[in-house]
């Protein structure tokens, strides 16, 4: 059996944004689908409220790199693989390609397999059953912990509403991303394009939590969007963007 499960995706309208180019949290819709698909696929696909589950998947940490982007109803495949296992991540990776067959762009996902019962995570390396298929070492790029911002340029307030919840009745992660780029200036996206992402999820949000979303730059002049609970007592989630101008 193959351990690659690719996708071919019509670029929708619900997936780009004002400048007809497939936004950043589109991505993340074809990246969770795919991904969901190829665990199904694997034996290994586990949700935490399914009746009496074992185990479930949390994604930890995540890095977008985007070469080139894709316009409204251009054909885009999309292919997931895994990476191995750093640490008690299990990596999984995706790689994008525009109609012609060229690659556009590249995402690594970190994500920690959680013991139903205990809530606490569970060791890839040695893993046995359907999951052996991840226990090797990953070789590839490490997402680290990301320093907060020594200069704040703006902040807001979110609140995780109704639609924005998933089944693990967390705030899904695409929403992180959306609540990341939304900092971003509209007028930002005229002339420039995001050319990396990187978001560490540090604790979940749950429903009707308040969050101050705040943005700024780190010492070496880089843009950092973290959020943290009105008393920044907890950090929800933190994350590095990195800008270019449009091609």
């Amino acid at each position: 059996m193959s351990l690659r499960l690719r996708e071919v995706h019509k670029i929708e309208f619900e997936d780009i944004d004002f400048t007809e180019k497939l936004a950043m949290h589109g991505i993340v819709h074809y990246m969770q689908q795919v991904a969901a698909n190829h665990a199904i696929k694997l034996g290994f696909s586990y949700y935490k409220n399914t009746e009496k589950p074992k185990y479930y998947w949390v994604i930890s940490r995540v890095k977008f790199e985007m070469y080139k982007y894709p316009s409204w109803q251009d054909q885009m495949a999309i292919e997931t693989y895994p990476g191995g296992y750093d640490k008690l991540f299990a990596v999984r990776l995706f790689d994008l390609f525009d109609q012609e067959g060229e690659k556009i762009g590249h995402i690594i996902g970190n994500y920690i397999l959680m013991d139903a019962e205990t809530e606490r995570p569970v060791r890839i390396k040695g893993i046995q059953g359907a999951m052996n298929v991840l226990d090797f070492p990953y070789e590839g790029e490490k997402l680290d912990k990301l320093v907060l911002p020594t200069k704040i340029i703006k902040q807001d307030i979110r609140k995780a509403r109704y639609t924005e919840i998933d089944v693990n009745k967390h705030m899904n992660n695409a929403y992180y991303v959306k609540w990341v780029v939304d900092m971003i200036d509209l007028e930002d996206f005229y002339h420039k394009e995001i050319e990396s992402l990187q978001l560490n999820y540090n604790t979940s949000v749950t429903y009707d939590t308040k969050v101050k979303v705040v943005m700024g730059t780190n010492a070496e002049d880089e843009r950092i969007v973290y959020g943290t609970s009105l008393d920044d007592t907890v950090n929800y989630f933190s994350a590095k963007l990195v800008m270019r101008d449009i091609r």
